[in-house]
């Protein structure tokens, strides 16, 4: 009994697939390095913010009451009611009384004393008073008063300043 091996004889690869596989394992080695670079830099960044944390919460449980100033306390209440104004409800009323060729060049709201004050001009003078009308008509506005009114001129045109204050209710 004769064995016999079909086998051929091994051979070298070629340049081509040398180069390429000396190229891959060059990236592998590369890419393991920065790989390792950047893990050693993830580790002290999260250390630094372990670190951060625990001086936040060291720093705010040393945090005392502060000591309340009682014109900071006045300004504080007087800021919470102007938060609680329905400025929205207010303005929504004034834009309902709007009519073309009046324009608003100022509104001073009050909170305090729940007034408004308010600078038209108007093109003519019975528009401004047709304004102040349809002002008192408002539901959330009370007692509209045109406390003044003066003729001025406005890039050659004529036209009339109005002075109106009113009062609202909410």
């Amino acid at each position: 009994m004769h064995v016999r091996f079909n086998h051929a004889p091994g051979r070298l690869p070629g340049p081509a697939a040398t180069l390429v596989g000396l190229i891959l394992l060059g990236s592998l080695a590369s890419l393991a390095v920065v790989y390792q670079q950047l893990t050693e830099e993830n580790t002290a960044l999260q250390q630094q913010w372990q670190t951060r944390l625990s001086v936040q919460a060291t720093n705010q449980q040393t945090v005392r009451a502060p000591v309340v100033n009682p014109a900071l306390a006045a300004d504080i209440v007087e800021a919470q009611r102007q938060i609680h104004t329905p400025w929205l409800a207010l303005l929504g009323d004034l834009e309902r009384a709007q009519q073309a060729q009046l324009y608003w060049l100022q509104l001073s709201p009050d909170a305090k004393r729940k007034q408004i004050r308010m600078t038209v001009l108007a093109q003519q003078r019975q528009q401004g008073w047709a304004l102040v009308e349809r002002l008192k008509k408002q539901s959330a506005l009370m007692d509209v008063k045109l406390k003044a009114s003066e003729a001025t001129e406005v890039n050659g045109l004529r036209m009339t300043t109005l002075h109106v204050e009113a009062g609202w209710q909410f």
